[in-house]
């Protein structure tokens, strides 16, 4: 990987910017806005090519609550397809782990499908460890062309990784 890729916290203008898939625009602003954590961009030049959202708000799923509390959640980590393999989700995460150190976090769980297996195999290099065996039933949000959104039940793994 160059050196030509940066990653810095985005704002809310940068959000409007430069993330064109809506279903990711509308949790980051709606998150952003609330003050429910940070998120991180993977820049090359000024092309946006990765991102991943802290979250440092309490999670919305009660097993995650109750079982991981006051634990950030790492959500919506994507590369973009040709930027792919070449060590930006790795980036993105260990930026997000020393963000998360400097903020007093001793944890960082994050949640994937079963069959993304690809990401599980990442989250295993990388340290993460699977929380329980089973998956929970998470909420994924759908903003449809109109603006409307679409809540709907997904199975999801969760992964937590000591930041010690």
């Amino acid at each position: 990987m160059g050196d030509d890729v940066s990653i810095r916290t985005a704002s809310d203008e940068d959000v409007r910017e430069l993330v064109e898939d809506r279903h990711d625009r509308h949790h980051f602003l709606e998150h952003l806005g609330n003050q429910r954590g940070i998120l991180l961009f993977a820049l090359r030049g000024e092309a946006l090519i990765g991102h991943v959202f802290l979250r440092t708000g309490p999670a919305e799923e009660p097993e995650l609550r109750d079982g991981l509390p006051r634990v950030p959640l790492l959500q919506h980590l994507k590369v973009t397809a040709e930027h792919r393999g070449r060590g930006i989700a790795q980036r993105l995460l260990a930026e997000a782990e020393n963000r998360l150190r400097a903020l007093q976090h001793r944890r960082v769980a994050l949640g994937v499908h079963p069959d993304n297996q690809r990401a599980i195999r990442l989250y295993r290099w990388t340290g993460f460890a699977a929380w329980r065996d089973e998956p929970i039933i998470t909420d994924r949000i759908d903003v449809a062309e109109d603006g409307t959104t679409v809540r709907t039940a997904e199975l999801c793994l969760v992964f937590v990784k000591s930041l010690g």
